[in-house]
């Protein structure tokens, strides 16, 4: 299989203009393949403008009647409009903060638009993504819009694609022939065809899909590819038996839930099996997610092995020594934290103290990827809050050992139907039960009508001995949008609302020192109210505070919502959140009623991925996997999860040398995949 022709240099392959090399650099389109999976954005229709319908994707031509600028409602906010006529009716083009058009766009020229198109009070609008002056004539049809770099435009990449399309013919196929033919699927050269010219509409849909589907297929046989090339990795399997389990567990002051137990058997076997462990361990804030965290720790301190605990903020990673510290403080565990604002010869003493051994597990912010850190036998690597980090820190931790094990945990419940697709490569765990005595955190949604009422409600709390947050959207007051900040709202609290109580304040722009002087007078009780923004979201663990008030809660998303109620409801006491604001969405309204009436995290989860798309949700630049060419994580959802149960069911049909060889092609060497 000769794949020369498609890896050659798009430069030696046709000949490429001076003008236009520099946007195919920008774009990474360096190969001839590059080129080829350099799909349309969407298909403009080449109609009349009489031939249009709402929501369409077009592309009309026709002659400048007008062209003017317009004030609008909206601060900064400049309007273009632009009438344009040709032999069979009229449409406004309307373009926004780019007034210097009226001096291009002049009466008389002739010039294509392209756009979505919208029909209302009985006239066409379009609002265009390009525009061409004085095109050259074309006939109808669908015209592909590519994504563009400044010196190069559609008719460019088309005229090189229709250099290099024969070459399309050589892209192997990495479907087995049966799954072909049952899916009835587009050849693959044919598809490459039409995707970039289609012959109409159909022939595009088929194209499309074909090639989509071709694309997970890959992925998902890539992932299990990986989970095969590690499954005879034995060094790190340990030896654990029950005396060391017995051992392990009685470090711990309270007993664990059948699920925390149900989830550390399953560790247990990963760790004592050959493979490294690669698992997502998930549970919302509180299941105990830290606990079986050094639990894992524990067993490969006892087979010689370091661990290390690397977490997002530095208010997080004191939590953790703070709490791992107090449960090991009868034993011979040294347990150190490294944080990035350390001293340099305190720093040094600890990490010789890491590079000999001394220190068995090591606490940290992102300090603990940094060069200077040296561990002498780094066995376990544990990831907190892993979405926060990206994909090159987390395997940077990961470099620190020799293939150690990889333990992420997420309070951000993860869809089950997107873990499953997305981490193809990860064993999923779930902590689905709560410690016994957490009692449920009312949740009630205030509009500003009522703010006063749940003021007084929180009054009787205070005095009562409770504690409350009030988190607010901005740090500081906006020009630009009207919503409450931490700053000026906590002075409006401490003289006006609230001036019988204690009030503080805690926001991301403060020091280290500033943010924990903050946070340990809350949690000391020489504070009652707590003003903050998001930074409280993770690793501010304070029992007594029974009361959140989230400002503006309609600005933030549901897994974000769900997070922050996490922060309350630690205690016995029976605690409260209050969501104030007047949502002006659907889409908002909606999210306030879910964080209402439920508390199951991935419920919640499933919602926020309807609504946010799974894309967005799951963050896939953090994910590890490489950026699709055509197929997409949201709107492609159901092609993913179908591409997902044929590759489990036909593993033993595919060619595993074809399929590596078709993902290096496509995407170098970014196809090594998920990397947690």
């Amino acid at each position: 299989m000769d794949l020369t022709p498609l890896t050659e240099p798009l430069d030696e392959a046709v000949r490429v203009v001076a003008r236009v090399a520099p946007a195919l650099s920008r774009l990474k389109i360096k190969r001839v393949i590059d080129l080829l999976n350099h799909f349309p954005r969407t298909y403009n229709h080449r109609v009349n403008i009489n031939q249009l319908k709402p929501g369409m994707y077009a592309s009309v031509t026709g002659e400048v009647v007008s062209a003017e600028n317009k004030a609008t409602k909206r601060r900064r906010m400049k309007l273009t409009e632009v009438l344009v006529k040709d032999d069979t009716a009229t449409i406004k083009a309307v373009f926004f903060n780019q007034p210097w058009l009226t001096g291009r766009l002049l009466p008389g020229m002739r010039v294509r638009l392209s756009g979505p198109v919208d029909y209302a009070y009985n006239a066409w609008s379009m609002k265009p993504s390009n525009f061409e002056l004085n095109p050259p004539p074309a006939s109808h049809g669908l015209e592909p819009e590519y994504p563009l770099s400044e010196g190069l435009g559609s008719e460019d990449i088309a005229a090189l694609l229709n250099s290099v399309m024969d070459r399309a013919a050589l892209i192997p196929d990495p479907l087995p022939q049966a799954l072909v033919e049952k899916l009835r699927l587009m050849p693959v050269a044919e598809a490459y065809k039409q995707a970039h010219f289609p012959d109409h509409m159909k022939a595009l849909e088929a194209a499309r899909l074909a090639l989509k589907y071709r694309e997970f297929f890959m992925l998902q046989i890539g992932l299990r590819l990986r989970r095969l090339s590690e499954a005879d990795d034995a060094e790190l399997a340990i030896a654990v038996d029950d005396d060391l389990r017995e051992r392990a567990m009685k470090y711990f002051p309270f007993e664990f839930t059948d699920a925390q137990k149900r989830v550390c058997g399953e560790i247990v076997t990963d760790l004592t099996t050959p493979g490294r462990m690669h698992r997502l361990l998930q549970g919302d804030v509180g299941s105990g997610k830290t606990a079986v965290a050094l639990y894992a720790a524990l067993l490969m301190l006892d087979n010689g092995y370091q661990a290390a605990i690397m977490a997002p903020t530095e208010v997080l990673a004191r939590q953790h020594f703070a709490n791992i510290s107090n449960y090991l403080k009868k034993t011979k565990v040294r347990v150190g934290l490294l944080l990035g604002g350390m001293r340099k010869s305190e720093r040094d003493a600890l990490m010789d103290d890491v590079a000999s051994g001394k220190i068995h597990i090591l606490i940290g912010t992102h300090a603990l990827i940094e060069d200077y850190v040296k561990f002498m036998k780094l066995g376990l690597c544990v990831i907190d809050e892993q979405h926060k980090f990206g994909v090159k820190q987390r395997a940077a931790l990961r470099a620190k050992g020799k293939r150690p094990h990889v333990l992420a945990m997420s309070a951000t419940p993860i869809p089950r139907t997107l873990s499953m697709t997305l981490y193809g490569a990860l064993d999923v765990s779930v902590i689905d039960e709560l410690p016994p005595g957490r009692t449920p955190v009312k949740t009630e949604w205030i509009n500003r009508k009522r703010e006063q009422h749940a003021y007084e409600r929180i009054r009787t709390e205070l005095k009562e001995g409770g504690r409350a947050y009030f988190v607010y959207p901005l740090v500081n007051e906006s020009d630009k949008i009207e919503l409450k900040d931490a700053i000026s709202y906590a002075e409006t609290l401490k003289n006006r609302i609230f001036p019988e109580f204690r009030v503080g304040l805690v926001h991301g722009q403060m020091s280290t020192a500033e943010k924990d002087e903050a946070v340990g007078l809350f949690r000391s009780g020489a504070l009652d109210i707590l003003a903050a923004t998001v930074v409280v979201e993770v690793g501010v663990d304070v029992p007594e505070a029974n009361i959140m008030v989230i400002e503006n809660a309609e600005r933030f998303g549901l897994s974000q919502l769900h997070q922050l109620r996490g922060r309350v409801g630690r205690g016995r006491k029976q605690s409260y959140l209050f969501l104030f604001g007047d949502p002006r969405t659907e889409e908002s309204v909606k999210r306030l009623n879910v964080i209402c009436m439920t508390h199951d995290g991935f419920r919640i989860a499933e919602e926020d991925l309807k609504m946010r798309g799974f894309g967005d949700f799951a963050g896939t630049r953090q994910s590890g996997l490489p950026k699709l060419h055509i197929g997409d994580f949201d709107s492609d959802y159901e092609v993913l999860h179908r591409a997902r149960i044929d590759a489990s069911r036909y593993t033993e049909r595919v060619d595993n040398d074809l399929i590596r060889a078709c993902l290096e092609l496509h995407f170098g060497r970014r196809y090594r995949l998920l990397d947690v």
